[in-house]
């Protein structure tokens, strides 16, 4: 069985995303043409949580993203 995390980054690998609210993380590549290589974002639109930023790491990312999300709750 595996955790809340290891199933979002396996969503993350397999090309889909995840939400909490207006959180979200992606593989961005999915949606956009990105040459640099792989890119993982972070995006929240709320004015209190207002943030995005692309990762080349999808730990990091998700790291950022739990972040967020635990300030939210």
């Amino acid at each position: 069985m595996s955790t809340h995390r290891e199933s979002i980054k396996n969503k993350l690998l397999g090309g889909t995303y995840e939400e909490y609210n207006s959180l979200s993380i992606c593989r961005i590549n999915d949606f956009y043409t990105i040459h640099s290589g792989i890119k993982y974002q972070v995006h929240n639109d709320t004015h209190r949580y207002s943030f995005s930023e692309l990762y080349d790491d999808v730990e990091e990312a998700m790291d950022k993203f739990f972040e967020i999300r635990r300030k939210m709750r």
